[in-house]
C-alpha cells in the first residue's frame, strides 16, 4: 500500500515558484509606478520567499517610507539567511539599512554603518564585476564618517580594483570621488576621456556622472562653469530631461530667471514627471507671478512628502497665499 501511495504522490505535479525576472519589473520602474512595483514584489516574496529579484525591487520602492523599509528589510534579511550567497538580496539589504541610516540621526545612522559596509562588501565579494555594488561600497566610503568605516583611501582603491576589471567602469568610479573631493577640473577631464564602446553600464551611467559633476558645481557656487556643461551635454543629448532642468538650476543661480523657466518648462515637457517644480516656483516666485509660483510648489508637494525642500516649499506657498 505503502509503495502505492508514494508513487501516487511522486506523480503529482509539483508546485515551484518560479523565479521573478528583471523584466517582470522594469516597465513599472520605468513608468515610476512604484506603487505597482510594492504589490507585483510583495506578492512574489509571499509566493517565495527566496526570490531575489523580487526582494531588489521591493528594496529599491521601499527605502523612503520607513514601514514599507521595515517590513523590506525582515524580507532581505530572510533571503540573506536563506540563501548567503544570494548577491541581490546581500545589495538590496545594504541599500535599505543605508536608507535607515539617512533617516536617523548621526549616533543612531553610525550604528548601521558596520552592517552597510558588510553588505555592500560582501556584494562586491560574490560578483566583483558588479558596477552598482561597487558604487554602492564606494558611497559608503565616501559619505561614512571616518570613525564609521569612511576612508577616500578606500574608495579609490576600490576604484582600482574594479578598473582592473573594466577599465572605463573603473574611471566613472573614480571620476565620483574627484567630485566628492571637489576637484571638479580632474572629474570633467577623466570623464571626458571615458569611451562606452557598447558597454551599457557606461552608456546608462556616464550622462548620469556629467549631470552630477555640473550640479556639484553649482552647489559650491560655480553656476556659470556648471551652465557651460549643461549646454555642452545637451547640444549632444537635446532630449534630456534631468540636463534641461538641471541647466534650469545653473540659469536660476546666475539671476538669469526667464531662461531658467524656460529650460525647466522644456524639461517637463519632455518627462512629466520628473521633480522640477520646486525649483520652478521659487523661479517664478522671484518673477513675481504669484499663481504659477502657487501652482508649482502645489504640484511639488504632490509627490515630495520630507526633506528640507519640503518644508521651505510649504513655507513659501504659505506665504504666497497670505500675501495675495
Amino acid at each position: 500500500m505503502k509503495k502505492y501511495i508514494a508513487a501516487a504522490l511522486a506523480a503529482l505535479p509539483v508546485c515551484v515558484f518560479a523565479q521573478s525576472t528583471e523584466a517582470d519589473f522594469e516597465p513599472l520602474m520605468k513608468e515610476r509606478k512604484f506603487a505597482e512595483v510594492e504589490k507585483l514584489a510583495v506578492q512574489r516574496i509571499a509566493a517565495s520567499p527566496k526570490d531575489t529579484i523580487a526582494v531588489w525591487f521591493l528594496a529599491n520602492v521601499a527605502g523612503n517610507d520607513s514601514v514599507k523599509r521595515a517590513q523590506a528589510i525582515v524580507h532581505a534579511e530572510t533571503c540573506v539567511k536563506a540563501m548567503p550567497e544570494a548577491v541581490k538580496c546581500h545589495h538590496a539589504l545594504g541599500r535599505l539599512y543605508g536608507a535607515a541610516a539617512m533617516s536617523s540621526g548621526m549616533m543612531e545612522g553610525i550604528k548601521f554603518a558596520s552592517r552597510i559596509k558588510t553588505e555592500f562588501a560582501r556584494t562586491v565579494e560574490l560578483d566583483p564585476k558588479d558596477f552598482d555594488a561597487r558604487r554602492d561600497l564606494n558611497q559608503f566610503y565616501l559619505q561614512a564618517p571616518g570613525i564609521a568605516g569612511g576612508s577616500v583611501r578606500k574608495a579609490i582603491e576600490n576604484c582600482e580594483a574594479h578598473g582592473r576589471i573594466n577599465a572605463a567602469q573603473g574611471q566613472l568610479l573614480r571620476a565620483e570621488v574627484h567630485i566628492y573631493e571637489k576637484e571638479f577640473d580632474k572629474a570633467e577631464t577623466l570623464l571626458s576621456t571615458v569611451k562606452s564602446a557598447g558597454d551599457q553600464v557606461v552608456t546608462r551611467t556616464l550622462p548620469q556622472a556629467w549631470l552630477n559633476l555640473g550640479l556639484a558645481m553649482v552647489n559650491e557656487k560655480l553656476a556659470s562653469k556648471a551652465q557651460s556643461l549643461f549646454e555642452r551635454q545637451l547640444a549632444m543629448d537635446m532630449n534630456n530631461a534631468m540636463l534641461h532642468f538641471a541647466l534650469g538650476r545653473a540659469q536660476l543661480e546666475n539671476q538669469a530667471v526667464d531662461a531658467a523657466i524656460a529650460s525647466m518648462e522644456r524639461a517637463l515637457t519632455i518627462d512629466n514627471k520628473i521633480s522640477a517644480h520646486y525649483r520652478l516656483g521659487i523661479a517664478y516666485q522671484i518673477k513675481g507671478d504669484r499663481a504659477k509660483a502657487i501652482s508649482a510648489f502645489q504640484q511639488f508637494l504632490t509627490y515630495a512628502t520630507v526633506g528640507k525642500t519640503v518644508e521651505d516649499a510649504k513655507q513659501r506657498l504659505e506665504t504666497l497665499r497670505r500675501t495675495g
